[in-house]
């Protein structure tokens, strides 16, 4: 996972870690990177997207791999 998350451009990566790893809420995360909560938004909302789809093919390898054992 946090090969992943290390593969995010800056911006995405940044909020990303604010948001749900240091658990901060909107404003605070505005506050500290000096843009708008809508800005907060947007970002975070890419950087899920983004992070999910260089999640996806690992974990359906993984699903394969557990399905294969069974």
């Amino acid at each position: 996972m946090r090969a992943c998350i290390d593969e995010l451009p800056d911006s995405h990566r940044t909020v990303l870690l604010l948001r749900d790893i240091e658990e901060l809420d909107t404003e605070e995360t505005a506050e500290r990177l000096g843009i708008s909560p809508a800005a907060v938004k947007v970002r975070l909302h890419r950087a899920r997207q983004a992070l999910r789809t260089l999640l996806e093919p690992l974990l359906a390898v993984d699903h394969e791999y557990v399905t294969k054992k069974e």
